[in-house]
């Protein structure tokens, strides 16, 4: 005699193991990203404050020298944050 079903008897059904794609692997290991170091972020921080304050004209600093600051400042930001040890 077989047992009916009752409301709380729950079926799992026999599951596979799960294969593991090649490609994941391989785009985890193309692009890791990181914060940047400490010293990589101060130094940053330094060319965007006197970029903005020479935008607004609060530094009498050239207007290509602002530019270039902030330029380098976000430059250092992205490769802080993808180089390992910058």
């Amino acid at each position: 005699m077989t047992r009916r079903r009752q409301s709380n008897d729950y079926y799992y059904p026999p599951q596979r193991p799960r294969r593991r794609s090649r490609r994941t692997s391989r785009k985890q290991n193309l692009l890791s990203t990181r914060a940047p170091r400490k010293g990589t972020l101060l130094i940053a921080v330094i060319f965007y404050i006197v970029g903005i304050f020479g935008a607004f004209n609060l530094l009498r600093i050239s207007q290509s020298l602002t530019i270039i600051a902030l330029a380098i400042a976000g430059g250092l930001l992205i490769l802080g944050a993808l180089v390992r040890d910058l």
